[in-house]
């Protein structure tokens, strides 16, 4: 099973430039069996929708409530995730594992801080993997507060320096290791995700598949 791991849509992600349907369309194409949508949860993104924080997320989860409605239609299963970014920084945290009540009950998590943010995710059985910590103004964060980094992002505009984030992780064996297109234009699909053998339906699944490390990088 191919699986993407880091994708955005326009609806959600002000920087995502294809809408959800036609990104799931595009996969489905290019061979993925499943998807996350992992829209950027910031302060940008967020206040873009008008209302309280939580009407807010209600509106951001737009993005992926649309995809997976195409991914029924089109044979993909969506998945939930979001790229958390906080206030101190401009480092960007994938989660995954959760479902869309992870931030419907913490409509602010992006105010939490980094360790915070780590323990929030162990509460709801979900990994915190950072996002391509070797990347422009990112810098890799504490260890203990990771569950893992992303060591190949195939977005094409951006030098990920993904040789050196490779190399951090296999300081740390412990680490999951995960890659993604971090998808957000029609050039950046089939750049990056997963394979493996294990029957993923569920955010949970995906979870358990990264800890299992049974899958191989794209």
């Amino acid at each position: 099973m191919k699986i993407e791991l880091h994708s955005h849509t326009a609806h959600s992600s002000r920087c995502g430039k294809v809408d959800a349907e036609q990104s799931v369309r595009m996969h489905a194409q290019a061979g993925y069996g499943a998807m996350v949508i992992t829209d950027h949860f910031n302060n940008e993104n967020l206040e873009y929708f008008p209302g309280t924080s939580l009407e807010q997320v209600r509106a951001w989860l737009g993005g992926y409530e649309e995809a997976r409605a195409a991914g029924e239609r089109l044979g993909v299963r969506v998945l939930f995730g979001l790229e958390a970014r906080l206030q101190d920084c401009d480092n960007d945290y994938l989660i995954f594992g959760v479902e869309p009540d992870f931030v419907l009950d913490n409509p602010r998590l992006n105010h939490l801080t980094l360790p915070e943010l780590h323990r929030l995710c162990g509460q709801y059985g979900a990994l915190l993997i950072q996002a391509h910590p070797n990347r422009g103004a990112c810098r890799p964060a504490p260890a203990e507060d990771l569950d893992g980094v992303e060591v190949a992002n195939g977005n094409p505009r951006h030098d990920s320096r993904n040789d050196v984030t490779l190399a951090l992780a296999q300081a740390h064996p412990k680490w999951i290791q995960t890659s993604g297109s971090d998808f957000h234009r029609p050039e950046d699909v089939d750049h990056g995700g997963i394979l493996t053998d294990m029957d993923v339906r569920t955010s949970a699944e995906l979870a358990q598949c990264l800890k299992s490390g049974n899958y191989t990088l794209l």
